[in-house]
């Protein structure tokens, strides 16, 4: 059975939408009917999402650590529609290796990464503002489960989302709401293209770490919008690996 997704007239709640996954998960849940409140920090990437997609895009340009700010945007989005899902794309990174550990750096990628998705959730999951049947997912990285040298906040910043999203699934599961965690690889980005750049032959290096190759942006949208369908209906507290073979070697 090949699955297409159809969510019109559904609403959703995207962090980090102005690049990268987050981007790529916005864009094809507009292009499938759905009404998405965009939040990124990057307020002309917005706009270019706003020119294409008209009223179906909500552009809120935030930081997503500015809970305030967060409650607000997805309460005025909330009077317009019940929400139907999220997904919590924001994250940030820096190396921050144990001889040289920086506690700023770190609380500040562990609040993007792990705060914010709760908070987004606990926001969300209020019955003045859920629809009936949500489905929120958060974006966690093979470095939560394998772990990256030099990379100490990060790596526990998305092993905690993935057993944070147990505990939540567990809690609204009465209420019908299910929450899951996805964990990709190396992913072709902005980013990684970046540090290709700066780094000629890296990616080949990185290429070799993975079984199947690098993945896209393509493959975890593919994912999320399924976990965000009634086609992942008895799907929950799960986190789902898509990392083309990389943590099993």
């Amino acid at each position: 059975m090949n699955i297409k997704f159809d969510f019109p007239g559904r609403r959703f709640v995207v962090t980090g939408s102005t690049s990268g996954i987050g981007r790529k998960i916005t864009a094809d849940l507009l292009e499938v009917g759905a009404v998405v409140l965009a939040i990124g920090r990057r307020s002309e990437r917005l706009d270019e999402l706003k020119e294409r997609y008209g009223d179906k895009v909500v552009p809120a340009p935030l930081d997503v650590n500015n809970f305030e700010a967060l409650k607000n945007v997805i309460e005025n989005f909330a009077a317009e529609g019940k929400v139907h899902g999220s997904v919590h794309c924001a994250g940030t990174n820096k190396f921050t290796p144990l001889r040289a550990f920086n506690w700023k750096d770190a609380e500040e990628i562990i609040k993007t990464s792990l705060y914010a998705g709760v908070e987004m959730i606990r926001i969300i999951s209020s019955k003045k503002i859920t629809a009936e049947k949500g489905s929120h997912v958060l974006i966690a990285s093979v470095a939560g489960i394998k772990g990256e040298t030099g990379f100490t906040a990060y790596s526990a910043a998305k092993s905690a989302v993935i057993g944070a999203v147990r505990t939540m699934a567990l809690e609204l599961a009465i209420k019908d709401i299910r929450v899951n965690s996805i964990t990709p690889g190396w992913i072709q980005t902005e980013l990684t293209d970046r540090i290709d750049a700066r780094y000629p032959g890296h990616i080949d290096t990185i290429r070799l770490e993975h079984p199947l190759g690098v993945g896209s942006v393509e493959d975890v949208s593919n994912l999320a919008m399924f976990l965000l369908s009634d086609e992942a209906r008895w799907i929950t507290g799960s986190n789902i690996i898509i990392d083309g073979g990389y943590s099993i070697k």
